[in-house]
């Protein structure tokens, strides 16, 4: 098992720059279309917007305020003097707003707020010093935006002398009327919580839940309990089953019956304290009719005898070994035999005599719990009568206690604002002036600003053209370079296999000499891989049995393992390519070999090692295909007949290539490590999710597996990021390397 790969820190380190930069070309398309979308909405909200107007004005405030006043009541809130929060809100509300407009005539005298904000989008109210306010108008006239403020200085005048005039006649009646009602609910529900407490309904119902928490706990604990002692009682009679109702049982039922029932008692984990049934105290035979069992309290140094049968079965083992040394030296006859052998039919008797004593002691516990069971059963209704009673009792006293807390605070609130109407001759009056203009924008628009609208579209642009490759990379946890794998494996990356197509990966028959003269970039891959193979072998020193798999299917692991047995047999050596996966082989299509025979037949043992081996063009290429379909035949793969198959086999050929299914969602994938040397794991570049890879390759772990390493397959090297990390794997590189001394065979690199 490979150890991972430490983690390296470097300085700034500009190829990983570079990487990281080409990762956004291939979203080129859409970068260019969201920097689009993004320019074409700036130019769409410029051509389609209303042009706005501004001013800013300048209004004097003062408040004098009255001696009593009241949070509660916004005419009388304010501070005796200086600018206050709420004269700003009242100023700016919707209702002195949609006034001012109806006083300009801007809007008919139904209209609402959504058609002031149609000529006037905003009025913004803000202070500027204790005594001035500043108020900035927003409209699509230019009119409006010359006497909107001054309007609503003049409504806010006379909207709060007629607001306090009606209010105070108003307030004075409805505050003394809903008084006296008020009174009459604090009365009330003193009332009803006094008649409560006297009932003493949730205190009486609280203890009595308290009698039954236990209830449920115990019913479920005595069921399962129950359930384990039918089991073993079923145990107990199957044992014997074949016996008469007079026959005594052998000796070997004996003991297996105490085992069973010793394990259940061991089982119940008697604790110190507990209450037991057991027979009468110095009974040494079955508890019989007339004897009664008794509940002990268990004891510390009880807990130690509560198996004596199991003493009893050593000494009759002793016993049985002195039987068989005395026989070599004494005739059955002899008094020392004789002696021995009563000395073994006592401890039979004994072991009898536990196995009825713990029966009894089994049937007397069974019987007590059946009689609890019976007892719970019958608690439980009122269990839930308790909780719903206590629940109901609860939920009334708080709703009484929450109406009473109510009422009292509405009547003190109440009160407090009945004082201050009655007594507060005089309100706060707000003197306010309107004092000009300070900024006044009714020529050239503020919105939209053509400066700003440009520098927006230019940041959307931009924004939309990192972010969404950004997204799309950030959700994109697909593998695409050696470098993730090793980081996130702490596997070595053996190698690359460049995106090629079907026919040229599935001509394994190619001449081993192809590339000799100018390198065949393809093939050079999969010697490479070959190489690393052989430079790392397991901790036994061996890269003889090599296995194929990957993390998920159509992923390139069969033509991966047929290509690489290619590069074994490539270099002289008698290769022998196995198709294990006995589910959706396909090593018989790229090889072109027949499928009536092979692996699944041969395990089988329908025929012969000789007959399932298939032999190819190529003189030191052989192999086993997978076979018909036959179910069952995966089971046969993690058991002997296949590991015998294969150390056979080490005996013929120098290296042995074996196609095994996905390791996620098969079993066979991890056991079959244990009949090769390696492992080589291939990843889908693009495909196979990295978090596919890292569970395939724990799983290969905890199986004890020894890996070469991972292959990134079917790599796309026409795309600028891949090519940049791969250049050296693709056809140009040795057309650059070998251009100068040896004529190009465009065909062979291909």
């Amino acid at each position: 098992m490979q150890t991972p790969l430490p983690q390296k820190k470097t300085g700034f380190d500009v190829t990983a720059v570079i990487a990281k930069a080409l990762s956004y070309v291939r979203h080129g398309r859409l970068m260019v279309a969201m920097a689009c979308l993004g320019l074409l909405a700036g130019m769409a909200y410029f051509v389609y917007s209303t042009p706005l107007y501004s001013s800013k004005s300048s209004v004097y405030v003062r408040v004098f305020g009255s001696p009593i006043r009241s949070n509660e009541i916004p005419e009388t809130s304010q501070g005796a003097t200086g600018l206050h929060r709420g004269v700003i809100q009242e100023f700016s509300s919707r209702k002195n707003i949609i006034a001012a407009a109806q006083r300009l005539k801007l809007v008919g005298p139904s209209a609402v707020w959504e058609d002031v904000l149609l000529v006037v989008p905003s009025v913004v109210a803000s202070v500027v010093d204790s005594s001035h306010m500043e108020v900035t108008v927003l409209a699509k006239d230019k009119e409006v935006v010359r006497g909107f403020a001054s309007a609503l200085v003049e409504e806010f005048r006379l909207q709060q002398e007629a607001t306090w005039a009606q209010f105070r006649d108003e307030a004075l009646q409805r505050y003394t009327h809903e008084m006296a009602m008020l009174d009459k609910h604090v009365q009330q529900g003193i009332t009803d919580l006094s008649q409560f407490d006297r009932e003493g309904k949730v205190t009486e119902t609280a203890i009595e839940q308290s009698q039954l928490n236990e209830v449920p706990k115990d019913l479920v604990v005595t069921k399962e309990l129950i359930r384990r002692m039918d089991e073993v009682k079923a145990k107990l009679d199957e044992f014997r089953a074949g016996l008469s109702v007079d026959a005594e049982p052998t000796i070997d039922n004996i003991l297996l019956e105490l085992s069973l029932l010793g394990a259940f008692e061991k089982e119940r984990e008697v604790q110190v304290g507990e209450l037991v049934r057991r027979p009468m105290p110095g009974a040494t035979t079955p508890v019989s009719a007339v004897q009664s069992p008794t509940e002990v309290v268990v004891q510390p140094g009880m807990i130690e005898t509560l198996a004596p049968w199991q003493d009893l079965e050593k000494q009759r083992r002793v016993l049985q070994d002195k039987i068989k040394e005395a026989a070599k030296a004494f005739l059955p006859g002899h008094q020392i035999m004789r002696d021995l052998a009563a000395d073994l039919e006592d401890n039979e008797r004994s072991l009898r005599a536990e196995l009825s004593v713990l029966r009894q002691r089994f049937d007397l516990e069974y019987a007590h719990y059946q009689d609890k069971l019976v007892v719970l059963q019958q608690r439980l209704p009122d269990y839930h009568r308790v909780n719903e009673e206590l629940g109901r009792s609860s939920q009334a006293y708080a709703s009484l206690e929450k109406n009473k807390v109510f009422w009292d605070r509405a009547r003190e609130r109440l009160a407090d604002k009945l004082a201050v109407v009655t007594f507060a001759e005089d309100r706060d009056w707000v003197e306010m002036r309107f004092n000009g203009h300070t900024s006044l924008r009714d020529d050239v628009p503020v919105s939209p600003n053509k400066m700003k609208l440009v520098m927006l579209s230019l940041l959307f642009a931009l924004g939309g053209a990192l972010g969404a490759p950004t997204l799309v990379n950030l959700m994109d946890n697909s593998v695409t370079t050696l470098q993730q794998l090793e980081e996130s494996t702490g596997l070595t990356g053996i190698g690359i296999i460049p995106h090629t197509s079907a026919r040229i990966l599935e001509d394994i028959y190619r001449s081993p000499a192809i590339g000799s003269k100018v390198p065949n970039y393809l093939l050079e891959n999969f010697r490479l891989i070959r190489s690393h193979i052989v430079l790392h072998p397991s901790k036994q020193g061996k890269a003889q049995v090599v296995m194929v798999t990957s993390a998920r299917p159509s992923e390139g692991k069969t033509s991966q393992a047929a290509n690489l047995a290619w590069a074994f047999h490539s270099m002289g050596s008698r290769t022998l390519l196995i198709d294990c996966d006995l589910r959706r082989g396909r090593v018989h299509h790229f090889t072109d070999v027949s499928n009536e025979g092979g692996m699944t037949r041969l395990l089988l043992g329908q025929l012969s090692l000789t007959e399932a081996i298939q032999k190819t063009p190529a003189p030191q290429l052989d192999i086993i295909p997978r076979g018909p379909i036959i179910t069952g035949t995966t089971e046969l793969l993690c058991q002997s007949v296949f590991d015998e198959l294969i150390e056979k086999l080490r005996g013929e050929y120098d290296q042995i290539v074996l196609d095994t299914p996905p390791v996620l969602g098969l079993s066979e994938t991890a056991t079959l490590q244990r009949v090769v040397d390696g492992v080589v794991v291939v990843v889908r570049a693009e495909i196979t999710s990295r978090k596919d890879v890292t569970d395939a390759v724990g799983t290969l772990r905890r199986a004890g597996a020894h890996f070469f390493g991972m292959v990134l397959n079917d790599l796309d090297l026409s795309k600028v990021s891949n090519y940049y990390n791969y250049y050296y794997y693709s056809a140009s590189y040795y057309e650059d390397v070998f251009g100068d001394d040896t004529p190009l065979n465009r065909a062979e690199i291909a």
